[in-house]
């Protein structure tokens, strides 16, 4: 697993709030996608280390290389909306405020999580996240929160993280047609197999054909590497489903490397980075010439110090 991207500066600040960024996000929704970012980062690699000593019985292994997408998809999200997700990837319950000594206990063996822990219920409770659980019964429960969300017209949606592979990817079939006869509002994000990919865009990566459906719902192939790529199809597919417009599906295409999004006047097309999601980010920052050393620091502070209290009950 690669380490968290350190930061050395270069420039200085600009004034966060002085004017957005090329792409119209503005400074402080970037910061906070790459602060989502590396605390994922921070999360999987304490997981690992505490799954090599032994003490949880699973890791965060298919969480790897998730981070862009966990946090462009997740962080517009309100407390109203609901989060289905994927079996083993928790990174966007993380990101939507799952406590992470909840993470830390549905990770661990049945003894060690003691006292009838049930994260499943507090989080859905809470923060209306559903776990992966009995995987061939998550698509009828999508449909019913989407149809509920519809009915209250309070502008709530439900985000689904979709299986991978394609034979557990068929029982969502009947759940997309429904979503696309129905303007059912749900975000459903998959990882797709890279072998798909066609074409190149600016803002992302698309296929041969930018309108392409899925099941009549609307398909849109992103870079899953590339944040500020997923945020901006996320966010267009987040107000299309508050407005009452409808499901989307995105398309997350894992690349071997990822070119470094920006201005095409700062940043050269050929410049290739290691397919790292938050080292991506941090070169999109340094491009805009927002300097993030002391924002990461903070993070990074802030977040071990949570990490430590939140896996404490391991040591007893």
């Amino acid at each position: 697993m690669a380490t968290i991207p350190k930061i050395k500066s270069e420039r200085k600040a600009k004034p966060s709030a002085s004017k957005p960024t090329f792409s119209l996000i503005s400074d402080e929704k970037l910061l906070a996608i790459y602060a989502a970012m590396v605390r994922c980062r921070m999360v999987q690699q304490r997981a690992t280390l505490l799954f090599q000593e032994g003490k949880l019985s699973s890791d965060l292994h298919a969480s790897s290389g998730r981070e862009a997408v966990a946090a462009s998809v997740v962080i517009d999200l309100q407390p109203s909306d609901s989060l289905s997700l994927g079996e083993g990837d928790w990174l966007p319950a993380i990101v939507k405020g799952l406590a992470l000594e909840s993470l830390f206990r549905a990770l661990a063996p049945a003894p060690v999580q003691s006292n009838g822990f049930t994260p499943h219920s507090t989080a859905e409770i809470e923060h209306k996240i559903f776990f992966s659980g009995d995987q061939a019964r998550r698509p009828a429960l999508v449909r019913d929160l989407a149809l509920a969300a519809q009915a209250a017209k309070h502008g709530a949606l439900v985000a689904a993280i979709l299986p991978s592979s394609e034979n557990l990817l068929k029982p969502w079939h009947e759940v997309l047609a429904d979503a696309a006869s129905q303007k059912l509002p749900i975000v459903f994000v998959h990882y797709a197999d890279s072998a798909k990919l066609q074409g190149t865009s600016q803002t992302g990566y698309r296929g041969k054909n930018p309108h392409a459906f899925f099941h009549g719902v609307p398909a849109i192939t992103v870079d899953a590497f590339d944040a500020v790529a997923v945020y901006r199809v996320a966010f267009e597919a987040i107000a299309r489903a508050r407005q009452g417009r409808g499901a989307s599906l995105l398309e997350c295409v894992a690349l071997p490397g990822a070119i470094v999004p920006g201005n095409a006047n700062e940043v050269e097309a050929s410049a290739l980075l290691p397919a790292d999601p938050p080292s991506i980010m941090e070169g999109y920052l340094k491009s805009k010439g927002i300097n993030s050393a002391q924002h990461n620091r903070s993070i990074i502070a802030s977040c071990s110090a949570e990490l430590d209290l939140a896996t404490r009950f391991l040591n007893h």
